[in-house]
This record gives structure tokens, sequence and C-alpha cells, in this order.
């Protein structure tokens, strides 16, 4: 039998919601196809033992500096893959690295176009790349995937691509991960009282924590007493500037930075929330909302891009550049235990529209009709 191939070389070291991605679609390929999957050697852990189908293609560490990363998938890579080995190709995160052709079919995965909606969140280096480079050998590939419709629209807009040409394929979630239980009931978080979540990298402005934090400093001083606010994370571009604001806020003592948390030990944060807040300025999807659905706690979230498309009707939406917005959805939510109740009974219905296996089985589908 025949394999496939995946670059994974940007997989982040499970840190980010692309690498969040990448694991779970090479966890659901590998249920029933071998795979070939080239990684960086530091993080073969991630993936050693998720399934027998998978070896590993493993390339130096020098190749995670982004420039010689991307030059080596639009220079080198194309001429090291054997098109008789495999049946086809993923490419799970288009919009970071392609290859300059396809030797073999390619299925390319595109996360978001944030960078041309939210001012200076790249360099212009990055940004030459993004806007030229990326469009011109993204068109090349066989099949491409976008997780939502706000994306699609954004290629549509920004790389001039007709979105009948793109396949629209939600991202997924492990329902059965997330989902309280009576056993994760019972090994409950030690925390000095509760608190309000939000699970996104620190990075400055794109995930929009100052006006989470201005928010939250604008709560009655009750909630506040009441509520300490807990922002997961690993710090990212522009995260010294979050840090700094926290130092110097009044309400310091009640806002903690978690860091980075494993996925083993990520559903507990969720499900013992009292609330999750998304304030992120753009999104191509937004994983973290469907997780905290899926764990039973109430959302509240930004009303632009993606966020009302994934969230539906079971999330409370709020204008991200408005920190007294932002303060009064989280209040109106906190002060009313049936509405809590209520969103996280329409957060169940909703997440049941979200499923890796039904994402894996579309790239699939297409894989067999890709010209």
């Amino acid at each position: 039998m025949k394999k496939i191939l995946i670059s994974a070389l940007a997989y982040d070291g499970g840190k980010s919601g692309i690498a969040n991605y990448i694991e779970n679609v090479v966890m659901e390929l590998s249920k029933n196809m071998y795979i070939d999957l080239i990684i960086n050697e530091d993080e073969v852990d991630f993936f050693r033992g998720i399934s027998d189908n998978i070896t590993f293609k493993v390339v130096p560490l020098y190749l995670k500096k982004p420039i010689f990363n991307v030059l080596w998938h639009l220079l080198i890579l194309p001429f090291k893959i054997n098109k008789d080995e495999y049946e086809w190709m993923l490419l799970p995160a288009g919009n970071r690295r392609l290859m300059s052709f396809y030797p073999i079919k390619t299925l390319v995965t595109m996360h978001d176009l944030s960078q041309f909606n939210i001012d200076k969140k790249y360099d212009v280096f990055r940004m030459f790349y993004i806007k030229h480079i990326i469009p011109f050998f993204l068109k090349r590939a066989n099949k491409i995937f976008t997780v939502s419709k706000n994306t699609a629209q954004d290629m549509a807009l920004h790389y001039g691509m007709d979105k009948d040409d793109l396949v629209v394929n939600y991202n997924g979630v492990n329902i059965e991960k997330f989902l309280p239980t009576l056993e994760s009931n019972e090994k409950k978080l030690k925390t000095d009282k509760p608190y309000i979540l939000y699970v996104a990298r620190i990075e400055h402005p794109g995930k929009n924590h100052l006006n989470l934090i201005k928010a939250y400093e604008k709560l009655p001083e009750l909630y506040k007493q009441k509520y300490d606010l807990f922002l997961i994370g690993s710090d990212w571009n522009g995260s010294k500037v979050v840090h700094e604001y926290v130092k110097n806020s009044s309400d310091h003592t009640r806002i903690k930075f978690l860091g980075f948390v494993s996925n083993y030990k990520l559903p507990q944060y969720y499900q013992n929330a009292s609330l999750f807040v998304f304030p992120s300025l753009y999104e191509g999807f937004g994983i973290p909302v469907i997780e905290a659905m899926a764990s039973g706690t109430p959302v509240a979230t930004s009303s632009t891009s993606s966020l009302p498309e994934v969230g539906g009707n079971a999330a409370v939406y709020f204008n991200p550049e408005s920190p007294d917005d932002i303060s009064d959805v989280m209040h109106t939510i906190l002060k009313d235990s049936r509405y809590r109740k209520k969103l996280c009974e329409l957060g169940y219905e909703q997440v049941k529209k979200f499923s890796w296996n039904k994402h894996v089985e579309i790239i699939k589908k297409n894989a067999t009709i890709a010209i």
C-alpha cells in the first residue's frame, strides 16, 4: 500500500492552534493510512506512540529557523519527494509553508489571513511572503481547504481566488476528551477561587489580551473579588507589552499567567472555569471556542471574523475593540446562573457540528478526486 506524506514543520512544539490541527489530523489519518511525517528532530516525541502507521522523516534543528524552513519547503523538499512512493501529500499549514512545485498530488489547508486584518501583526519581510509568495505557489496545489467560510472569503478578497475552487472544511473537537465525567469532576483543580479563562498564546496585538484585561478591571469589585482571570498560553510576539501592563495593574494579583498547559491538563482548566472569554481580534476558526463548549463552559467571544460562524447561537458576542462591551458581556453572564446553564446546554449542541473524523473524511474524499 502506498503512503501519504505530511509536513509537520509548522508544529511549534505543540504550542499553537496550527499545532493542535496537525496533531489531530495526523492522529485521525493514521487510524487507517500509512503516513510519512516530516518533522523536526526535537518534536518526534509529540507523535511517538500515536500509531504504528506513522514513520518519521526527521529534519535537523536548524530548519526551525523560519527563513531556512521557508526556503527548504520551497526549494528543496519538492526534489526529495519520490512520486512513486506516495498517493498524495498534505501541507497542513499552507498559510505558512508551501512548495515551489508539487511533484505529487498535494492538498493544502489554509487557516487564516488575519495578518491582512490586524495592523503590525508581522514584519515587512513576512508580510511580503504572505502577500506575494504564498498566493503565487498556493494556486498550483491540487486542492485547497479553508477551515471556515470567513477564511474562504478572505482568500477571494486578498488572493483573488474563486471561492468555488475552495473547500470549506471545519476544524473538529475531541468531545470525549473535554466532556466532563464523574472522574474529572472528582479531580477538581485546586484554585484559590473561581476564575474566568482565556486560552491563547500571549501575542500582542492579535490575541487582544490588553482589552480583555481592561475589561476585567472594569468589572464591579464584588466580581473581581470572586473571580480571578486565568491566561493560558506561551509568550509570543509582543507578550512583553501584556506582561508589563498587568504588572502595573491594580488587579495584578488577580490576573494569573499560567504559561503553556499540556493537552493532558488543559481540559481540567476548561471544565472548572466559570466563564471562557475569547477576545481575539481575528480568527480563521478559533478552536478554543468549541473546546470550551465541549467542556460545559459558557462562552463569550468576539463578534468578528469566523467566530460567530463557529459559535453560532451558543456564545455571547462582543466588540473586541471595546473593553466596556467585553466587560458588560462578562458581567451579564457571571451574574445569572440560569443564563450560564443555558449557554452550556447550547454549547453541547453546537459542538456536535464539529468532528475531526468528519474533517479528515473530507480531506480523503478530495484526495481521490483532486486533479
